[in-house]
């Protein structure tokens, strides 16, 4: 009798319209050291292009799927994907991001194979001549944060406790939680916590972790993703009005996580500086 082969990580892209991104997200998987042990799960959002026709086109090369969403609410997606998953471990990945190094799971999965007390291995951006200038611009901060939220996040240094053979550990709390989500996590671990949450709100994902005494998360700073986020100004103002309106706002009361804290002593003075 066969055995079917169990991967050891699954990956989750929610779509919608992504056929100029999809095949380079989906080539820079491809070219990951560990592929073998790779799932990936497009969760399409009724895209009218060709992104379901490219991501299929690699089903003979990776273990793709290509799953239905139909909300239109990217946050859902990822959670369809969750529960989809096979893998022990878990990420989600934009379409307009790809990995820039062909040993990243490789190098990301050893701290979680190592120290069974850490959750996830944190992803940091990086900078590539592919990028226009303003992408690369916002992408010399390793997190990808506009400078407003530099000033008001912490700092991951901040939360580094040890330093292991290839990268960091770091021990979050609740009030030093840095605003990073694109993580590779436990699978486990996010099933249980989630299992009832029709969401998977990214920056929520850390916060819900932490308050569950899952404190620990690793950082290898030598691996990064390329995220291709912006094309011009206009657009810029788009994605950071969509993640107000629909990301954030909409969702505010059931929102963990807090870019601004305006508890904090100092916050508000320095927001109205910044305004």
């Amino acid at each position: 009798m066969k055995v079917e082969r169990k991967p050891l990580i699954s990956i989750v892209i929610p779509t919608y319209n992504e056929e100029e991104y999809i095949g380079r997200c989906l080539r820079s998987i491809l070219k990951q050291t560990i592929k073998n042990k790779i799932e990936v799960l497009v969760i399409d959002d009724d895209s009218t292009d060709d992104t379901v026709k490219i991501a299929k086109s690699f089903s003979n090369k990776l273990d793709v799927k290509v799953l239905h969403n139909g909300t239109h609410d990217a946050e859902r997606g990822k959670k369809i994907g969750l529960a989809a998953s096979s893998g022990e471990f878990f990420m989600y990945l934009d379409a307009d991001m790809e990995y820039a190094n062909d040993n990243w799971f490789e190098v990301s999965v050893k701290p979680l194979t190592e120290n069974k007390s850490v959750i996830g291995t944190l992803a940091s951006f990086g900078v590539s001549s592919e990028q226009n200038a303003l992408t690369r611009c916002i992408s010399y901060d390793i997190f990808q944060r506009d400078p407003i939220f530099i000033a008001f996040t912490p700092n991951i240094k901040n939360t580094i406790i040890e330093k292991r053979d290839g990268y960091y550990v770091c021990k979050f709390s609740i009030d030093k939680i840095p605003s990073q989500s694109l993580c590779l996590y436990r699978s486990k671990v996010l099933k249980k916590l989630f299992e009832e949450n029709p969401l998977l709100m990214d920056n929520d994902v850390p916060v819900k972790l932490v308050k569950n005494g899952y404190e620990y998360f690793a950082f290898c700073p030598q691996v990064r993703v390329y995220h291709f986020l912006l094309k011009n100004l206009k657009e810029l103002f788009r994605k950071r009005m969509r993640g107000v309106l629909k990301t954030y706002m909409a969702h505010l009361p059931k929102r963990e996580y807090k870019w601004i804290n305006l508890q904090k002593k100092g916050n508000i003075l320095l927001l109205g500086l910044w305004i």
